[in-house]
């Protein structure tokens, strides 16, 4: 991967960690989300291994913090501070992802 992906591929793994890590907020995720799109230009016409690495890894990062947005509780290892309590009516499913939707099924 040459520098400025290995460059970006640190700053996911940073933003996600403080913005997406263990204890996630719906302000915290929606920075992350935010910021991730912005570095997704930089991932974009990957020409190497490690290149395609690091646009994965931008998929799966945005991926990650729409679900947790989306999902208004906490469950398992998913904790939300701003919904600290289960809502199985809503949430005992799981989440599917299209585009910027997502959904409970």
């Amino acid at each position: 991967m040459d520098v400025g992906k290995e460059e970006v591929a640190r700053e996911i793994e940073d933003l996600m960690w403080q913005d997406a890590g263990i204890v996630r907020t719906g302000r915290d995720l929606k920075q992350a989300i935010q910021q991730l799109e912005k570095l997704g230009p930089r991932v974009a016409h990957p020409q190497t291994r490690r290149a395609y690495e690091a646009q994965n890894l931008h998929a799966v990062a945005l991926l990650v913090a729409r679900s947790a947005l989306a999902r208004e509780e906490s469950r398992g290892a998913h904790y939300r501070a701003d919904f600290p309590a289960h809502n199985d009516a809503r949430f005992l499913k799981h989440s599917v992802v299209k585009g910027d939707l997502v959904k409970f099924v």
